[in-house]
C-alpha cells in the first residue's frame, strides 16, 4: 500500500512545488489519510485529499489558479456510465468530465509541469 507519506516526500522533491501545508495527517495501522494544498509555480493551487486502507483507496487532486478551476482528477462515484469508473477527471469546469486511470501524485506533477512549461515558453 503507498503511504500518504510517499505523497508528501514526492510533492517536496518536485521543482515545481514552492510550498505545502498539511491540514490533515493520519498514520494509523489499516488506515491513512492526507488532506494539503500544494502552491506550485506560475500561480497554480493543487488541493489533495487521499484516504488510503486496506484495499481502500479515494483522492481528488484539484488544481485551479486564482478561482478558475484547471483540472481535478478524481474517482468519487458519480460517473458510473464511464469506462474508467470510479476514475475521471474534470477539466476547467465540474461538467466537463472525461474518462482517465487511476491517478496518483506523480501523474499529476507531471501534467502541470508540463501545463506550466507550455504557459511560460507562451509570448502572449
Amino acid at each position: 500500500m503507498k503511504k500518504v507519506q510517499d505523497i508528501l516526500d514526492t510533492l517536496s522533491s518536485s521543482k515545481i512545488v514552492e510550498e505545502i501545508e498539511v491540514m490533515v495527517l493520519v498514520q494509523e495501522p489499516g488506515r491513512q489519510a492526507l488532506r494539503a494544498v500544494a502552491e506550485f509555480e506560475g500561480g497554480y493551487v493543487l488541493f489533495i485529499n487521499e484516504a488510503l486502507g486496506g484495499d481502500f483507496r479515494r483522492y481528488s487532486y484539484h488544481v485551479q489558479k486564482e478561482e478558475r478551476m484547471v483540472r481535478r482528477w478524481d474517482n468519487a462515484p458519480h460517473w458510473p456510465d464511464m469506462k474508467t469508473f470510479p476514475h475521471h477527471l474534470h477539466i476547467e469546469s465540474e461538467k466537463k468530465v472525461s474518462e482517465c486511470r487511476e491517478v496518483f501524485v506523480e501523474d499529476v506533477l507531471s501534467e502541470m509541469e508540463a501545463i506550466i512549461r507550455v504557459e511560460g515558453a507562451d509570448p502572449s
